[in-house]
């Protein structure tokens, strides 16, 4: 089971390359950066990361396919696992949310639909496959596997990773019981037609109190959290979304310490 990390890339861009640095350097087997629109842009961030890293799994959790046209993130998601040597990139969409549309007052119609066509349409870029989505040019970069995550908390769209994606990202489940319930409910279905991958990621803070959507905690804690999921759910891989909103470096460091507690428990049983 791989151990990751989400970052919302609201903090300096040089930050944000460090705490990379300091999750791959702490072991930790994959970094997700969000898209939120205007905020610090996932693409260029993980170009960079690409070329300073040599082992973590890179990924873009999650863009949207109405402000990134499909095979446009296709390209970038090409040339930044060319970077990266190849192998370490995934391209993850969903709908987008309020933070990302809500500034372009954008409302997402027919959502299955719209994720359908940006994973075909990226496919046949990745594919550098002839299609009536896409008719690949002489300049076109060399087709490149690059693996295509759906994230949702939804059944419809879960439904739809477990036809179409390679994996599904699930995060932003409230911290509760009955959202336990749901949470395996959506991880059936998304293993339902196909045996995707499933990417599990709890928004935990270290020094903030916790909220409806989060888990606080020392790292202690908070690995003993994460054990229980795993238990529960065994996804592919297990991570840290952190929302605390301090210096990505800060939290970088204690989530590495959180990820190396639960591969010990992991290692136990």
């Amino acid at each position: 089971m791989r151990t990751g990390v989400w970052l919302y890339p609201a903090a300096p861009a040089a930050r944000l390359i460090d705490a990379i640095g300091v999750l791959e350097d702490g072991g930790v087997d994959e970094v997700w950066v969000a898209d939120e629109g205007v905020a610090r842009d996932p693409f260029a961030l993980l170009s960079v990361a690409a070329q300073r890293t040599t082992r973590v799994r890179l990924g873009v959790g999650i863009t949207n396919p109405i402000l990134r046209h499909p095979g446009s993130a296709a390209s970038s998601a090409m040339t930044i696992d060319e970077l990266a040597g190849g192998g370490r990139f995934v391209l993850g969409w969903g709908v987008g949310g309020h933070e990302s549309l809500g500034p372009f007052g954008i409302e997402v119609d027919r959502p299955v639909r719209l994720l359908t066509e940006a994973l075909r349409t990226a496919r046949a870029v990745f594919d550098g496959a002839d299609d009536e989505r896409y008719h690949p040019p002489s300049h076109a970069a060399p087709s490149r596997p690059i693996p295509q995550y759906v994230g949702a908390r939804g059944p419809r769209l879960n439904a739809l990773a477990s036809r179409e994606a390679d994996g599904v990202f699930l995060s932003g489940f409230p911290d509760r019981e009955s959202s336990d319930e749901t949470l395996t409910e959506i991880v059936t279905i998304a293993r339902s037609v196909r045996p995707i991958e499933v990417a599990l990621y709890s928004s935990l803070r270290f020094r903030t109190a916790a909220d409806h959507w989060s888990t606080a905690g020392s790292p202690d804690e908070l690995a003993e959290h994460l054990a229980r999921l795993a238990d529960r759910h065994r996804p592919t891989s297990i991570g840290a979304a952190l929302v605390d909103g301090d210096d990505p470096v800060t939290m970088a460091e204690r989530a590495v310490e959180t990820l190396s507690l639960f591969r010990d428990r992991q290692s136990r049983t």
